[in-house]
Formats: structure tokens, C-alpha cells, sequence
């Protein structure tokens, strides 16, 4: 069966209020029909109509008589006086009558002939009177109005989280312990509205304290309660207001989450609310094997709010009156029921003494069995028991579950492998029946939707890395060319240095040879004595001198000359090789010319002077 979104002030009523539509899939065709938002058995509320049907006039004034009748029972201001009456009165003369479902008062005429036989509680205490839930059956029709009452050490913890949260509003649906327990020890810190199904409050709450309402369609049985509410959501411009439910749980998560988005969106416009830090605080309080169910089948497409957007917190709460849904060390299995929250969970502080902790990695307060995994990178265990890693699934689960290479899941021990369980419903991806959402094959289109984009994204990568290798690699290339082409001009020039250097040492060196030649030419002529001798002696020496001077001049000229050279190269640094050796050989040629020339000449000249000794002797 499926539930919709939907405009419910356009939908026929009963006398709980606007219906719901629902929707049933026969034969492959899905057929749509109102019914009853809070009975789920047609015997407690029998109005059905088909979608796209109207009710006829005979059916529109049977269900107003009903709706009438049925509203009848429960006038909240008389019922308010007469609670005040009987808190005037002695302890003994007070009685609550659960078969009329009112107070019974000792002084009033008939009232014992009227309740004979009746299932009386009598002897009411004050107490009693300001804590109905001490006196109340809890109602247990599971189709209709399941009640179960907090723990006492639940009730504490769930105020002193509210206290520690600030808050200064607190709108308890279906909460009634949360709501007596913050009338009796913090009236002074919290203002709180009980809204409730059970019409037996009215006994004992007045009207701005309690208000007779259906939270599967936001409807309130009294006109004058919807007053009541505004005025309370609009307290402190709707700062710090905080909403706690505690529904049925059994009942259908898509009107719940209508219904909360709706009173959320109404505190937001009443308030003229703006920034989120100031908008509708919300504790859910549900089973935590519904969390799926709540963010997947609560909301439409594409709609968020409402109990979509809660996450789940670690807190266990437990009830008096449930064997299942308790919390303590003797039972074998701890409570189910968490909270679930729009707070930040960092901010939502659970109590230490009951060995809650702060989880710094996950940045939120967690039970004492719930460890960090460091692998899944969060704390995993939901069901109040340390859940195991499993490497071949890739994820924690419980801790007797084991995995199985037949079925390739974890699985309890004890289990028939290949046999799937019966799936009646449809499945949360994509609403078709006959299988669940784990073997949806739209999980598996998205598994090779990421795949792919998971591999073009590496293609891109790669691409993009080798396109920066390859922009590398010429930046690189273009910087040796330049450095080459530097060096080139560097080393030419040194080449051109070295080569220049070697010229002129050649030079020097047959300067140096020439000069020794004519030296040992000197130094190998004959002594001779006598007057014309001695002349000649001087003459040589003035000749030897006349070299010297001569010698000095070419070393001076060859020194020009080089400097010439050198002063050239530095002023003209770029030009061609091919010049410059024209140059230097030229230069080369010169300097041979003249030292070619000083050798003749000077050869001329110890000729004539040889010459002239040749004559002395004769």
C-alpha cells in the first residue's frame, strides 16, 4: 500500500479529520482511494471512497452526524472547571472512572448509582491529578492508538537534553510524560503545549496545556485549539522552540513527515524566520530499523523536510509498559527505539552516567558498545551491540552474522542459502514490485555509471598529465636550445680566445727565436786584436744596441697589434667565425711580413758588417 502527498483541506472528511490517500497496486494497475488517516482497520473507522468518486448529499450529512457525535463526548472548558473543583477537594471524595472515561466527584448527587459497576480508581492523590499517566490505562490497540509511557530515567533524560539545548518552547505530540515531568520541576524554564490523540486528557489538562489532535493530517478536533497553537509556536518570535513525537509506530511515515514539515513551515512563516539556526527543532522519537524507510518513503521526489532530513541518534529510550522496548541490564535485549533529530548531533548531548561518550572522529555522542571503524570511518552499530568489520563486503554488520561465499553476504549462521524472502511490497528505488532496494538494478546502473565516469575521469587525467609532461618537456627543450645557443656564442668566443692567445705566443716565440739567433751569430764571431779591432768591437756593440732598440720596437708593434685584435673581438662579439679568422690571419700575415723583413734587414745588416772585417784583415 502506498500513501500520498496531497492538499487534505480538498479531501472528504470522517470524523477524524481529513482522510488520506492510499493507493494499492492489483494486476499491474495501481488503484487510489481515501480512508481514514488515524484507524488502520476499516472496523474502527469504516468511510472509504474511491479516487475520482464524490459522496452523495445522504453521505455527507451521515458522516457530520457522526463527526458531531463523535466530537460530542468532550467539552474542554467544563471538564477544565470541574478538575479544579476536585483538586479543592479531600483525597478520599475524588475518583476517575476509566468505563465513562471522566472524573467522578463524592459530593456530586447520583454519581455512585451511576458508576456502580464501573472500573473506579479511587482516592485520587494530588499527585495522581497533576501525572494522569500514573492513573491511565494505557490504550493498546495497535491499529489505532498503541500507547506506551516513558521510563522515568528516559523522561529525565530526554528534559535535561532539551535543558542543555536551551530550549524555551517545547510542543510534546503524543509525549505526555515529557510534558508533566517539565510542568512539575522546570514550568519556570520551558513553556510545554501537549498535543495528543487521547481525548482522556482533557480531564486533566487545561486548554492551553493540552489540545485533542490527529498528527497523521494536522488536524485538531476544537476550532479554538488551532488558537492555542499559533500562540504557542509565535512565543519568543519561535526562537528555541523544540518539537518532541512520540507517534504510533505503526503508522505511515509519509503522513507523519506531511504533518511535521507542515507545522514546520507554519512556525516559519508565523515567525517571519529567516535564518535556519531559528527554525523548528524536532526530536522524533522511532525504532531504528525504520531509518531507512523515514529518508527513502517519507518524503516525495525531490522534497525535502519533514522526517527526510533527521538523523539518528545512539540515545535508547525505553517504556514502562513494553516488554520489548526497555532498557536495562537484567533484559536480554536492550530497546530499539531511538531519537531521531535535526539538531547537530555535536550539540546533542547524551548522559554520560548511562556510558554514553563523545566520539571525536565522528563528532557526536555515541553508546558505549559503539566503536569507531576505522575502515568504514564511522561509528556503526545501530542495534545496541559491537558490530564487526567484514573485508570481503566492505562494511560492518552485526556481530553473530557471518559471511557466506554461496550467498557473497553476511548473513546469520543458520540460514537457507540461494532462497530469497517474498517481497510483497514495492521496492523504495524504483516502485517496482517482487525485490527490495539492495537488489534494485538500479544499483547496479550506477555502479557502472560511476565506473565509467570514475575511468573517464582517469582518462582526463592523464590526458591533462600529459599534456603538463609534454609542456615540460619543450619549456625544457626551448631552454636547452637557448642555453645552447649561449654556450654556442660562449664557446666560439673562447675557441676565438684561445686561438688568439696561441698567435700571439707563436709570435713571441719567433720574435724570441730571431732575437736568440742574432744573439748566438754575435757571440759566435772571432775575437780580434789590435786597434782595428777594438773600432770594430765598438762598431758591433753600437750595432748590438741598434738590434736591441729594433727588437723592442716589433715586440711593441706585435703588442699593438694583438691589443688591436682584442679590443676588435670585444666590440663585435657577434660576428662570424669565418671573419674573424680571416682577420687573425691577416694580422698573422702582417706580423710575419715585418718580423720577415726585420730578419733581412738585419741580416743585410751583419753582412755589411762581416764584410767590413773581411777587408780589415786584408
Amino acid at each position: 500500500m502506498e500513501c500520498f502527498w496531497s492538499d487534505l483541506s480538498k479531501h472528504p472528511r470522517c470524523p477524524h479529520g481529513p482522510t488520506i490517500l492510499f493507493g494499492t497496486s492489483a494486476k499491474g494497475k495501481l488503484e487510489k482511494f481515501y480512508a481514514c488517516s488515524a484507524c488502520r482497520e476499516r472496523k474502527m473507522c469504516r468511510f472509504y471512497l474511491k479516487a475520482g468518486q464524490n459522496l452523495t448529499k445522504n453521505q455527507i450529512s451521515q458522516w457530520e452526524r457522526e463527526t458531531k457525535q463523535y466530537v460530542s463526548r468532550y467539552h474542554h472548558r467544563p471538564l477544565y472547571l470541574r478538575l479544579n473543583v476536585a483538586m479543592g477537594l479531600a483525597q478520599d471524595k475524588r475518583f476517575y472512572c476509566h468505563t465513562c472515561e471522566q472524573l467522578v466527584l463524592k459530593n456530586e448527587k447520583d454519581n455512585l448509582t451511576k458508576h456502580s459497576g464501573h472500573d473506579l480508581k479511587e482516592g485520587l492523590t494530588d499527585y495522581e491529578m497533576k501525572h494522569p499517566t500514573e492513573i491511565l490505562k494505557p490504550l493498546e490497540n495497535s491499529k489505532q492508538e498503541a500507547q506506551y509511557f516513558f521510563t522515568k530515567q528516559s523522561t529525565e533524560d530526554i528534559v535535561n537534553i532539551l535543558l542543555k539545548l536551551n530550549a524555551k518552547q517545547a510542543l510534546c505530540i503524543g509525549t505526555p510524560k515529557i510534558h508533566e515531568y517539565i510542568l512539575e520541576n522546570h514550568e519556570d524554564k520551558i513553556s510545554s503545549l501537549l498535543l495528543d490523540f487521547d481525548a482522556r486528557f482533557h480531564n486533566f489538562f487545561g486548554p492551553l496545556n493540552y489540545c485533542w489532535y490527529n498528527l497523521m493530517n494536522n488536524h485538531f478536533f476544537d476550532e479554538n485549539a488551532i488558537h492555542v497553537f499559533k500562540d504557542f509556536l509565535t512565543q519568543n518570535r519561535g526562537k528555541d522552540t523544540y518539537l518532541i513525537c512520540d507517534p504510533p509506530f505503526g503508522a505511515r511515515v509519509e503522513a507523519m513527515s506531511w504533518t511535521l514539515k507542515r507545522i514546520s513551515d507554519l512556525h516559519k512563516k508565523w515567525n517571519n524566520i529567516e535564518d535556519e539556526s531559528d527554525c523548528l527543532k524536532i526530536l522524533f522519537i522511532f525504532p531504528y530499523f525504520m531509518e531507512s524507510i523515514m529518508r527513502q518513503k517519507s518524503n516525495p521526489p525531490g522534497i525535502s523536510g519533514g522526517l527526510k532530513d533527521l538523523r539518528m541518534t545512539d540515545y535508547k529510550v525505553s517504556y514502562e509498559n513494553h516488554t520489548l522496548f526497555v532498557t536495562d541490564s537484567n533484559s536480554a535485549k536492550l530497546s530499539p527505539i531511538r531519537i531521531f533529530t535535526n539538531v547537530p548531533l555535536n550539540l546533542f548531548e547524551l548522559p554520560e552516567a548511562s556510558g554514553y561518550k563523545y566520539c571525536r572522529n565522528c563528532e557526536k555522542w555515541v553508546a558505549r558498545e559503539n566503536r569507531h571503524c576505522k575502515k568504514c570511518k564511522e561509528c556503526t552499530s545501530k542495534n545496541g551491540l559491537t558490530y564487526k568489520h567484514c573485508n570481503i563486503c566492505k562494511r560492518c554488520v552485526k556481530p553473530y552474522w557471518k559471511h557466506c561465499s554461496i550467498c557473497n553476504r553476511c548473513a546469520i549462521t543458520k540460514h537457507s542459502c540461494g532462497q530469497k524472502p517474498k517481497v510483497s511490497g514495492n521496492c523504495h528505488k524504483c516502485n517496482k514490485p517482487g525485490h527490495t532496494e539492495k537488489e534494485c538494478e538500479i544499483n547496479a546502473i550506477k555502479v557502472e555509471k560511476a565506473n565509467k565516469r570514475k575511468a573517464t575521469n582517469e582518462i582526463l587525467t592523464n590526458n591533462i598529465k600529459k599534456k603538463k609532461v609534454d609542456n615540460t618537456l619543450t619549456s625544457d627543450d626551448n631552454e636547452l636550445e637557448h642555453t645552447k645557443k649561449e654556450s654556442g656564442i660562449n664557446t666560439t668566443e673562447g675557441k676565438k680566445a684561445t686561438k688568439r692567445k696561441a698567435t700571439e705566443k707563436k709570435l713571441t716565440n719567433n720574435v724570441k727565436q730571431e732575437v736568440d739567433s742574432t744573439r748566438k751569430s754575435n757571440d759566435n764571431e772571432p775575437e780580434h786584436t789590435g786597434e782595428k779591432s777594438g773600432t770594430n768591437t765598438t762598431k758591433a756593440k753600437k750595432s748590438n744596441k741598434r738590434k736591441a732598440t729594433e727588437e723592442k720596437k716589433l715586440a711593441k708593434n706585435v703588442k699593438k697589434e694583438m691589443d688591436s685584435t682584442r679590443e676588435s673581438d670585444d666590440r663585435e662579439p657577434k660576428t662570424s667565425m669565418k671573419n674573424k679568422l680571416e682577420k687573425n690571419s691577416e694580422i698573422n700575415v702582417k706580423l710575419l711580413k715585418n718580423t720577415k723583413s726585420s730578419r733581412t734587414k738585419h741580416k743585410a745588416e751583419l753582412h755589411s758588417t762581416s764584410n767590413g772585417i773581411a777587408k780589415t784583415k786584408e
